[in-house]
């Protein structure tokens, strides 16, 4: 029917418009007419006159109508895009964004997508509702394409980016606007939920939302509701805080006081139920660190009764970091402040005194320039006060600390574990490397100093960081390396000597490992396992919570459960969630706290008792995605009481993923 519909009106189309679709049309059936052998020589052809035919008006609606030919005819044969159930949306952007053939197939594969998402074209591996999640999730990340690119490199590829936003613009007419927005709220909402203290991925998220707010009139829904209360923590959640931050100025000194509190108390609530600061909130705080009352200061940052305390006790100090750090363009570090305050973190005895030092602190040029150019304002604040807006986002939200899109895992989880159990020495640190440009650590009592070392894992580091982790990760990275290299022809893994001295004291000596150093072999993984149970499961070791967070390693899998790699997380506790489940919850420095790693193994973020930042599995999961721990020899309970049938269960999950392809190894006892 969609076909004849096209046919029909072709009677009356544009001249280019029809030349585009005979070229495209031709093409097709040129490649369904010949062998798989011959076919990889006419899919250019066809590539190109799909390009050609997209970037005109009307053109994604006359491919659309042969969606349901391209499998029929071989165009995805031998690809990925042969395979839509196995698709990701997040890596849809690198074929959107790529090279003339990696757009144009991808451009036919989403049109077939679309076509299952709507019922005209059925697969066998794929429904209409996973196709139209593909869709809208895929429209999330990729919106941005929506606009027009008037960059050299937009304008290099003019042709391809006419073609994606044609494409995608007719995706979304076809989905429709709302649907779109309430994924795209959804997303945010599941970002934020986690606290990062980078927020610049759900401030994409809700500008594409205003943007398709303002592109048409969407009926009401709690989505749309949702993301209007965002955007307005984004923009101001009041009236007077939208305005330019001089104008809400002069506004608030013309209110009275209950009409301020009330303005403060609105300011606080948003950001303590969104996670996110508007620039007036910055200067408003600003003006209040000078002239306001304790009480306008705690409902300006939402505090409880913790915070309020903090605020009291250190009242000269708190104010202190405010006029240093706090302003239109480093407003986020509020949210940051607020959490510092309430988690008591000032009542650490290092602290404050480390954070008077930082507020006198003049970073070398060097590092003063570095920051202020990555900031990206147009005007940026000094490099004292986004570093100490830094820190202070840092201690309140240690685990919203990221390893951005670098392999620094490592020195990530340092940073986000010193700020909750060493923050005075996380201070130090910061304190050296931006005032002498080097840190030192200690390795089985040699002095460890970063100036004198080149080489880390970092081959290109990646910026997009908060600033303590700019600051610092350079550094670390290189000690991190340094210890590595000291402990070369040992035979085992690294990580026993490593954790206790990289992070801290408080790292428990005992250790455990089932992956073999020098085989990548699986050894004694029952008796891994139930080590574990007898260390961390309340049932096996007398209910002896975890005093600190600990060091762990996970291997990671993708969605199919595959080997990816070796990554380091923390293990922040164990508890029963209040569905009777026994739970991990842990830090991860990734970018994303939901992670699909195969075999129904979903990592979650909220709605299991998880705190802001932590991500959860129940206790056998996460031993299947386990190979490394540590663990306090002196509260161990007893192994052998862990079940044989629990054991085998998680042997059986790691046996049928990330160790199928190894060698498997048991200790056998008589």
């Amino acid at each position: 029917m969609e076909y004849q519909r096209l046919q029909d009106a072709s009677r009356n189309e544009d001249p280019e418009l029809k030349q585009a679709r005979e070229r495209f049309e031709h093409a097709l059936e040129s490649v369904s007419r010949v062998t798989p052998i011959a076919r990889a020589g006419r899919l250019p052809r066809l590539f190109n006159a799909t390009l050609r035919l997209l970037k005109l008006p009307g053109g994604p609606a006359i491919v659309h109508g042969h969606a349901g030919r391209f499998d029929q005819a071989g165009v995805f044969e031998g690809s990925d895009w042969d395979h839509p159930e196995r698709l990701q949306p997040e890596l849809s952007r690198g074929s959107l964004t790529g090279s003339a053939d990696a757009v144009a197939v991808e451009a036919l594969s989403r049109l077939r997508m679309l076509a299952i998402a709507e019922g005209t074209h059925d697969h066998p591996d794929l429904g209409a509702a996973a196709a139209r999640d593909f869709l809208q999730r895929s429209l999330v990340v990729n919106l941005d394409l929506l606009q027009a690119d008037t960059s050299e490199a937009g304008r290099a590829g003019k042709g391809q980016r006419e073609a994606v936003r044609q494409l995608l613009s007719f995706e979304l007419d076809r989905l429709g606007g709302a649907s779109v927005v309430e994924a795209l709220v959804a997303e945010a909402d599941r970002i934020l939920e986690q606290r990062p203290i980078d927020v610049s991925a759900p401030r994409q998220l809700l500008d594409h939302v205003e943007y398709l707010l303002d592109r048409e009139d969407l009926p009401d829904s709690e989505a749309l509701q949702r993301g209007r209360q965002l955007l307005a923590a984004c923009r101001g959640p009041t009236r007077l805080t939208r305005a330019a931050a001089a104008d809400c100025l002069a506004g608030f000194e013309a209110l009275s006081e209950a009409e301020r509190e009330k303005e403060l108390a609105e300011l606080g609530r948003s950001v303590m139920e969104t996670g996110l600061v508007c620039p007036a909130h910055g200067a408003l705080l600003s003006l209040l660190a000078e002239s306001g009352s304790d009480r306008q200061l705690s409902l300006a940052m939402g505090l409880d009764s913790v915070g309020s305390d903090s605020l009291d006790a250190f009242n000269e100090l708190v104010r202190a970091l405010i006029r240093e750090a706090v302003g239109p363009a480093t407003a986020q570090c509020i949210l940051g402040l607020g959490n510092l305050l309430d988690r008591g973190t000032l009542f650490f005895p290092p602290v404050p005194g480390s954070l008077w030092r930082l507020t006198r602190l003049e970073p070398l040029p060097e590092v003063s320039a570095h920051l202020r150019e990555e900031f990206g304002h147009v005007d940026p604040p000094s490099g004292r006060s986004l570093l100490l807006a830094g820190v202070i986002s840092v201690l309140g939200l240690p685990l919203g600390v990221s390893q951005g899109n670098n392999p620094t895992c490592q020195s990530a989880r340092a940073i986000s574990l010193w700020a909750q159990v060493d923050p005075g020495f996380l201070l130090e640190l910061v304190m050296w490397a931006a005032r002498d440009n080097e840190i030192d650590l200690h390795f089985e009592g040699d002095l460890i100093r970063s100036s004198e070392l080149t080489e880390g894992l970092i081959e290109d580091f990646h910026t997009d960081l908060d600033t303590v982790s700019l600051v610092l990760v350079p550094h670390l990275d290189k000690i991190y390396w340094e210890m590595g290299r000291r402990i070369v022809g040992r035979g085992e893994d690294g990580h026993r000597w490593i954790n206790p001295e990289f992070h801290g004291w408080w790292v428990n000596r005992g250790f455990a490992t089932t992956v073999d150093y020098a085989t990548g072999a699986v050894v004694d993984f029952a008796g891994f396992v139930r080590r574990f149970h007898a260390a961390y499961h309340p049932e096996y070791n007398d209910g002896a919570g975890l005093i600190y967070p600990q060091p762990a390693g996970i291997v990671a899998t993708d969605p199919f459960g595959n080997y990816v790699g070796l990554h380091a997380i923390a293990i922040q506790r164990v508890e029963i969630d209040d569905e009777g489940v026994m739970r991990v919850y842990f830090y991860n420095p990734n970018n994303e706290g939901r992670q699909d790693w195969g075999g129904e193994i979903v990592t979650s973020t909220s709605g299991h008792g998880e705190m802001p930042g932590e991500s959860s599995l129940p206790f056998d999961q996460f031993a299947a995605r386990l190979y490394v721990f540590h663990f306090n020899e002196r509260e161990l309970g007893d192994p052998e009481a862990v079940p044989e049938e629990a054991v085998e269960s998680i042997a059986s999950a790691v046996r049928e993923s990330w160790a199928a392809e190894r060698a498997w190894h048991e200790v056998v006892t008589s």
